[in-house]
This record gives C-alpha cells, structure tokens and sequence, in this order.
C-alpha cells in the first residue's frame, strides 16, 4: 500500500501522472455512461425496441456522449485544480475564489452547450436516430450538472492530495524536530558526565592514589562506549548495564569502605533494547547529592530487575539529614533524563522520585524493545566481567 501511495498516487514522474490522469478521466467516462445510459435506453424501450438492444444502445450513446462533452468537463477540472485552488483557495484569497470558481461553472456550461448543439446532437442522430430538442439554455444547465459533478470531484481530490502532503511534511517536521531534541539531551549528557567522572579522577590524583591508573583505565571505557555505541537510538541492555558497572567500580574506587554498596541484577536482559545513557543519570544523581555529600559512612542500593519487556530499575541512597527533602531532584542530569523519558518512551514509563530526610529514592518502570540474543552473545561475557 505504501509503495502504491508514494510511487504512484504521490509521483511527480510524467508518466505515472499521465497514467493517473488517464485512469480518472476513464473512470469519469464509465460513471457518466451508467448513470446516463437508462435514459436513452428507456425511450428506446418505449417504443417497443428489445431491451438488449435498447441497453445496448443507449449505453453506447452515452459512452459516446461521455467522450464529446469531455473538454468541458477537462477545462473546468483542470482550471480548479491547477489554477483556482493554488492561486486563489491556498492563498487565502477565499472570495476571488469563489468568484473565479462560478465563472468557470458558467464557462464551462456554455462550453458544453456549444458542445451539444453542433457536435453531440448530430452524432445522437447518426447513432440514435433521435435528435433531442433541447434548447440552448437547457443544454446549458444540463452541462453545468455535469461539469460541477466532475470538477467538485476533481477539486476534492486534489485538496485531499494537498493535505495529506501537508500532514506528511508536519510530520517529518515534528520527527526532526523530536531527533534534534533528543540529540541536545543526549549531548548533555556527555560532558555532564564526563565533568563529574574528570572530578573524581581529580580527587584520587590529588591524594596521590595507587587507584589513578584504573580510573584512567575505566574512564577509557566509558568514554569508548559513549564515542562509538551511544550514536544508535537503542543499544543492548546488557550494554548498558555493563556500562552501569564500570560507573560504579569508578566511584567505589574513589569512596573506599566509606561506601557500602549492594547492586542486585536479575531477569533476562540479554534481547532487549534500550535508549542509551538513561540509567546512568540516577547513578550520578545518588553518588552527587547522596554519597559525596556525607561525611559518615553512605550507603547505596541498587535494584534492576527485568520481567517479559518489562524493565524496573530502583536506586535508593543514604543522605545528610539536613539535606533538602523537597522537591529536588538533582540538577541538569535527572532534568534531561525525565525529558528524554517523555519524547522516547511516552505512554511507556513511570518515573517515582521519592525525596525523605535521610533518604532518596528514584525508581523507574519502563517497556524496552526486544531484539534477537544471538545478536549480542559477545556482550554477555562484557558484562558478566565488567
């Protein structure tokens, strides 16, 4: 259907539109014959011809018709379409609209009058052997029917083709725009975290700790995944969490035994898909606003958990006492995080953010997209050693 619609309903190439066009005016030519064919036939019948012959004819007579009183039909068509509707309708200019589009009804009415007396009624006579007695005005009004019938079709459809390009263009306005939001999130969040791992790399060189090179080593890591897996819309899970690891080992590296930290992973990750760096903002958010802010011992725990699509993701860290316990919620990552929720997984998330007195919790229910495991066996043996 979609390959129908684009290459053929939508296509600008010269011979697709011909061929449409040619379709139209064909299909016109079959509707003015059916519906005007019984007339003809039914005098036919009247006196006293057989009915097969009658149909015959009088169908005959009106497919002939059809094709003669087409250049009516055509111009006002044509002249709606191509002339009214872009210059007139689509500019706004609704009054010079109408104007032009009865003037053209009373052009074309003419145009088929003309038509009738000097072209269609003597071929009705060589055909037929009836000469219809209409008069020129009749003629007139009768044409008018039959070029208002068409050109109100023609014009709808040509006003439904312009809408639907118009929704399609909205749309891809819209996606761009969401990519273009997304991608400024995304961005964000690598030199956010990229400033408060630098931070901590700072603190352990200043005390001179035997645990730099492994920073080092660590932060290389990340930054390699942030560089050259986090382009994708969705990456492995496992990646993530394998990610989420080498976070943690950076910064118990750098609290020591003052942190006490239990990470609990469970559930069947290995086929599913999920946005890149949108765990990674808790963890920052529970290590700078929980752990670096205490002077005694800290504690964190973490709890992830995946069930059929399902992914519950639960942080919960210990916090000074005196710490705010209103509505903060962590500066610019958790702020992008909940934003990145919205446009990525609308309908697909809830986020419970949890503020006590000596404590914080963040915890995140999320639908992730499966993808084939076998896609990703390697990453397995990443994260189990990560």
């Amino acid at each position: 259907m979609q390959l129908l619609t684009q290459e053929f309903v939508f296509s600008n190439q010269p011979r697709q539109r011909l061929v449409r066009h040619g379709l139209f005016w064909l299909a016109w030519a079959l509707f003015f014959t059916l519906t005007y064919g019984f007339l003809p036939a039914n005098y036919l019948l009247n006196e006293g011809v057989a009915w097969p012959i009658a149909f015959l004819k009088g169908f005959l007579v009106s497919g002939i018709d059809s094709i003669l009183f087409m250049p009516a039909h055509i111009f006002l068509a044509y002249s709606l379409m191509y002339w009214v509707i872009p210059r007139y309708l689509l500019t706004g200019r609704y009054g010079w609209s109408f104007i032009n589009t009865i003037l053209l009804i009373i052009a074309t009415s003419f145009l088929s009058a003309v038509l009738a007396k000097f072209i269609v009624y003597p071929i009705r006579m060589m055909v037929n052997g009836r000469f219809s007695g209409n008069t020129f005005v009749f003629a007139m009004m009768a044409g008018m029917r039959g070029a208002t019938t068409i050109g109100g079709f023609a014009a709808a459809i040509k006003l439904v083709k312009i809408w639907y390009l118009k929704q399609q263009a909205y749309e891809q306005i819209d996606k761009e725009k969401l990519q273009a939001e997304l991608q400024l999130l995304k961005s964000q969040v690598h030199p956010h975290f990229l400033f408060n791992t630098l931070n901590n790399l700072y603190a352990l060189t200043l005390h001179k700790s035997d645990h730099s090179p492994a920073v080092v080593l660590k932060l290389s890591d990340l930054l390699s995944y942030m560089l050259y897996e986090c382009n994708a819309s969705e990456v492995p899970l496992q990646k993530e969490i394998a990610f989420m690891r080498n976070y943690i080992g950076l910064e118990q590296l750098r609290y020591g035994d003052r942190l006490d930290m239990s990470i609990t992973i469970s559930g069947n990750y290995l086929d599913k898909l999920i946005a890149p760096l949108l765990l990674i903002p808790f963890l920052e958010n529970a290590f700078k606003h929980g752990t670096s802010e205490q002077l005694e011992q800290a504690w964190m725990h973490i709890d992830l958990s995946v069930q059929g699509n399902q992914l519950k993701f639960k942080v919960i860290n210990s916090r000074e006492s005196n710490s705010d316990t209103g509505t903060h919620i962590g500066g610019i990552g958790l702020q992008n995080v909940q934003k990145r929720l919205n446009l990525l997984y609308p309908g697909r998330h809830e986020l419970r953010i949890v503020p006590e007195e000596e404590t914080f919790m963040v915890a995140l229910t999320l639908e992730l997209a499966p993808t084939l495991v076998t896609d990703f066996l390697p990453i397995k043996q990443l994260a189990e050693t990560a």
